[in-house]
């Protein structure tokens, strides 16, 4: 009778038990990964430590009081978390997913967000991804700054995609593919174009996706530094933009007229100074990225792009004619090691908008805050302690150029932008 109860109560308590457990562990095989990271410091302006741009500087009659004041800082909001899981073959090809976030969540820094989710089919000389990645054609070269939102030219955005890469020999591979217009949290639907007032009466739209390619040349005949050889990159997008507008506030008629977009990027890493037998002390790299492009801003595909606006010559409800910025913008970087685990960047890096005069002066149809330039300059030091523990600091130097003069109490027509920053990272 007591085996009996004892059997009883193990049929009795196994289902919820075999339930539970089937919500903590995967049929496949998962890895966790990511970095706790720490921010700190100080800035010559009244940001916060996620800034992009400095902020107009205050004049005579026009005061700024972001730029009146200093403002110090400290956030944890760039620590991320990842899963990536291997999973059973398919159609021939190895498949995997890959799911990462961080903590960064506009209006909430603390918030978690998602940054990339795909699925991954692998054969032997081709893949295919499908999911929010990282673009493409801007996305290969990777810098060394404290900060994730400085040198703002440098970012590249993360949106859905469909995107195969083709590696035809030991050294070339191509990507191409279809990508949103919109990142994720902007996920279709009209918008507002930047730069152009009462934007209930203009609407930016999208029929068709943007289509993406990147050619690749990689090679470690001249040497590499860490896990990184030569590598050259030429990438570009296309698409197009419905820019429309109504007759009025109140009017039910909308008009509309169509806009280029796209992107062109040349990027590459080269370790002029190659490590020797694994060791990094003494190597020295080269690593830059030039971008020209028309339309778009950072909250859409093509990162740092701004967006459309109206011309203003013969705009009537009728007839209008819509066009988008064109952009030019570049980054370099140097990084010497003094030891295999110490060692030093210094970084520049430049993005210009082509706005013409007629527009850049024009209060109805250019908002002042819309900018036409920015220059970063970034030097730092870093101290890799062991595979888990980084340490750095570094000092940051930002101007920024607007369309003109802000609204009173707004400041000027530029403004600059100084940080000393202090970061320590624990990657798992």
């Amino acid at each position: 009778m007591r085996k009996l109860l004892i059997v009883m109560l193990i049929l009795f308590l196994a289902p919820p038990v075999f339930s539970y457990a089937g919500t903590v562990a995967s049929r496949w095989d998962i890895s966790i990964g990511g970095f706790v990271k720490f921010d700190g410091g100080w800035a010559s302006q009244g940001v916060n430590g996620d800034y992009l741009y400095a902020s107009p500087e205050s004049i005579t009659g026009n005061k700024n009081v972001v730029d009146e004041y200093g403002n110090s800082f400290m956030a944890s909001g760039e620590t991320r978390l990842n899963f990536a899981i291997k999973g059973p073959n398919a159609w021939g090809a190895k498949t995997s997913a890959f799911i990462e976030g961080d903590f960064r969540q506009s209006g909430a820094y603390e918030g978690f967000r998602l940054r990339h989710a795909w699925l991954k089919f692998d054969w032997a000389k081709t893949s295919l991804l499908i999911g929010q990645a990282s673009t493409k054609w801007k996305g290969m070269t990777t810098y060394n700054v404290l900060g994730i939102s400085e040198l703002a030219m440098a970012k590249t955005n993360r949106v859905p995609q469909i995107m195969f890469t083709t590696k035809f020999t030991k050294n070339w591979s191509l990507s191409y593919g279809i990508v949103s217009q919109y990142k994720s949290n902007l996920a279709g639907g009209s918008r507002a174009p930047t730069g152009i007032p009462a934007a209930s009466n203009t609407q930016r739209l999208n029929d068709l996706p943007f289509v993406e390619s990147e050619l690749v040349y990689k090679t470690d005949t001249y040497g590499k530094i860490g896990p990184r050889p030569l590598t050259l990159a030429f990438g570009g997008f296309i698409g197009r933009d419905k820019i429309a507008r109504r007759s009025g506030v109140a009017g039910t008629q909308w008009y509309d007229d169509d806009a280029n977009t796209w992107g062109l990027a040349f990027k590459g890493f080269i370790p002029v100074i190659p490590e020797k037998k694994g060791n990094k002390a003494g190597s020295l790299a080269f690593t830059g990225t030039i971008v020209i492009g028309q339309g778009s801003s950072t909250e859409r595909y093509p990162s740092d792009v701004w967006d459309a606006y109206v011309r203003r010559a013969s705009i009537t409800a009728t007839d209008f004619d819509a066009a988008n910025a064109t952009n030019s913008a570049g980054w370099a970087e140097l990084t010497y090691y003094f030891t295999d685990s110490i060692y030093a960047s210094a970084v520049y890096g430049t993005s210009q908008w082509n706005l013409s005069s007629t527009i850049r002066n024009d209060a109805t149809y250019m908002n002042s805050n819309y900018p036409r330039s920015v220059q970063h300059y970034v030097v730092n030091l870093m101290y890799d302690v062991n595979q888990a523990i980084r340490f750095g600091v570094e000092y940051t130097h930002i101007n920024t150029a607007y369309a003109r003069a802000q609204a009173a109490g707004s400041g000027g027509a530029s403004g600059s932008l100084d940080v000393g920053r202090v970061a320590a990272w624990y990657f798992f």
